[in-house]
């Protein structure tokens, strides 16, 4: 998850063809398949103000932001106020989820390319900081009918460590040349040539190895699967 002022993701590493055709994609949830970079700020600013009087500001929350919520929370309040801050990151994200007047949207495109990715005969699984409760909560809010693959609990390290995703890809028998992943920041980048696998595509302005969005990513696939 990034906000929308990430910095460029490095470049995918290239290199001669895959040697297996490409079956399956993982996804990333938070920016990726799900619209909840506000949600994820409005949760952040809870938690932090529960343990004390700071009122972060929007720049310095994006400036803390971390590959997984509960490393944001440790980057902006004390260790010892840790956990108290997590309990109420938690309970505004469900309290916002359960009373929305409209769910958290899906990232444009995302329903209409997990039916085209599925007709296609694609295995399709998320990878996610998120814990599994709040990643399934955003999956429903969503209304995406993806089943979560990985989740932070699964995974010994986060990402940019390749953890979840190798994971993700035994969970789904696939090796990692037979897989693309796609994410929206750097660790994503990271992330996805840790674990090796076909190519790695981040959402973000033109570049190597980034898409400008989720509808571009059918044409990328068959460039990968060529």
């Amino acid at each position: 998850m990034t906000g929308p002022t990430a910095p460029p993701a490095p470049p995918a590493p290239t290199g001669a063809a895959p040697a297996r055709r490409v079956r399956g994609v993982v996804f990333d949830l938070d920016g990726t398949l799900a619209d909840s970079w506000s949600l994820h700020l409005r949760c952040l600013r809870r938690g932090v103000a529960a343990v004390g009087p700071d009122r972060p500001s929007g720049a310095r929350l994006a400036a803390a932001q971390r590959p997984t919520d509960l490393e944001t929370l440790a980057a902006l309040v004390p260790a010892e106020l840790l956990a108290g801050a997590a309990r109420a990151y938690d309970l505004a994200l469900r309290e916002e989820l359960a009373g929305a007047t409209s769910p958290v949207p899906p990232m444009p495109g995302a329903r209409e390319l997990v039916g085209l990715l599925r007709a296609e005969g694609l295995v399709l699984g998320i990878c996610t900081g998120r814990s599994r409760a709040h990643a399934r909560l955003l999956l429903d809010a969503c209304g995406l009918a993806l089943d979560l693959t990985v989740a932070r609990e699964d995974a010994a390290r986060p990402k940019p460590a390749a953890d979840g995703l190798l994971l993700a890809l035994r969970r789904l028998g696939l090796a990692p040349e037979e897989a693309v992943y796609v994410g929206d920041s750097p660790a994503d980048a990271r992330q996805g040539a840790a674990a090796g696998v076909a190519a790695t595509f981040v959402l973000g302005p033109p570049g190597p190895g980034r898409i400008a969005a989720l509808n571009d990513l059918p044409a990328a696939l068959r460039e990968a699967r060529s």
